[in-house]
């Protein structure tokens, strides 16, 4: 039974991060749910809080080696941003892991909503300062914020509906409720 108290959280976060891999909405998919649950089912597993990260960087390996090669000369596994980009989804897997406790299915919602914000202010701040098209003021980042409101709300979707699977999937396997009504 230990063991599966890592192989099934493990497994359904591998499942959920192929959803990169699919057509999909522009930020619909389940890489928000995986930083968050994944740094909430992770809790005090030591290095194991670090895995939804390494799923992320092994799926960017794969999506820009295969899918996003012909976009580009080059091969790129670095892309520019992406510390910022990583940095909110480690403030994700930080916020599952500090702050989620005992979530009720609303509570769920506030969760799911604070994280993606926290990951959109992040990421987008680094598309503004990474690139040098973009007027380095204050009117340039505020651009960059309001081109990104549509692709917050697609992936705040995806977080809120694959989050919930998974808990329901995990919920089913280990026959316990993760999240309280």
């Amino acid at each position: 039974m230990r063991m599966t108290k890592y192989i099934i959280p493990i497994g359904l976060m591998v499942l959920a991060i192929s959803t990169r891999f699919i057509p999909h909405i522009p930020n619909f998919t389940a890489v928000g749910s995986v930083a968050l649950l994944g740094g909430f089912w992770m809790r005090g597993k030591g290095f194991f809080i670090l895995l939804p990260l390494l799923l992320l960087f092994l799926s960017d390996i794969a999506l820009n080696t295969f899918f996003y090669q012909s976009y580009s000369d080059i091969s790129t596994i670095l892309y520019p941003g992406m510390g910022f980009v990583y940095a909110g989804h480690l403030a994700m897997i930080a916020w599952g892991n500090y702050l989620v406790k005992n979530p009720t299915k609303l509570a769920w919602l506030g969760h799911a909503a604070g994280a993606n914000l926290v990951f959109f202010l992040l990421s987008n701040f680094g598309v503004w300062y990474s690139n040098p098209l973009i007027p380095q003021n204050i009117l340039g980042l505020f651009t960059v914020y309001a081109a990104g409101v549509p692709f917050y709300f697609s992936m705040l979707l995806g977080t809120v509906v694959y989050g919930a699977i998974m808990v329901l999937a995990l919920s089913k396997a280990m026959n316990s409720a993760l999240v309280k009504n």
